[in-house]
């Protein structure tokens, strides 16, 4: 998770909370990896997260999004209002 040189720099602060997200989970703890975790369905907790992260690569690739602007961002407030 601390490596995240390589993530688009729209994306990184998306990525960064659900990366913390999952460092939190008892899922990780246990030694499993985070696809495992996020594929078995094991961390409800992270799903906004996850959202947030989905909306802003998807709005990177969606033309409308440069008139709309990121939606992404108010997932990423719900999500840490979540985590508290």
């Amino acid at each position: 998770f601390d490596s995240m040189d390589g993530a688009p720099r729209a994306c990184r602060d998306a990525m960064h909370q659900l990366a913390q997200c999952l460092a939190k989970s008892q899922c990780i703890s246990d030694g499993h990896s985070a696809r495992e975790c996020m594929q078995n369905g094991e961390v409800p907790q992270c799903d906004l997260s996850r959202r947030a992260l989905y909306e802003c690569r998807r709005g990177q690739l969606d033309a409308r999004t440069r008139i709309r602007g990121q939606r992404y961002t108010d997932l990423l407030g719900k999500a840490q209002d979540a985590e508290e």
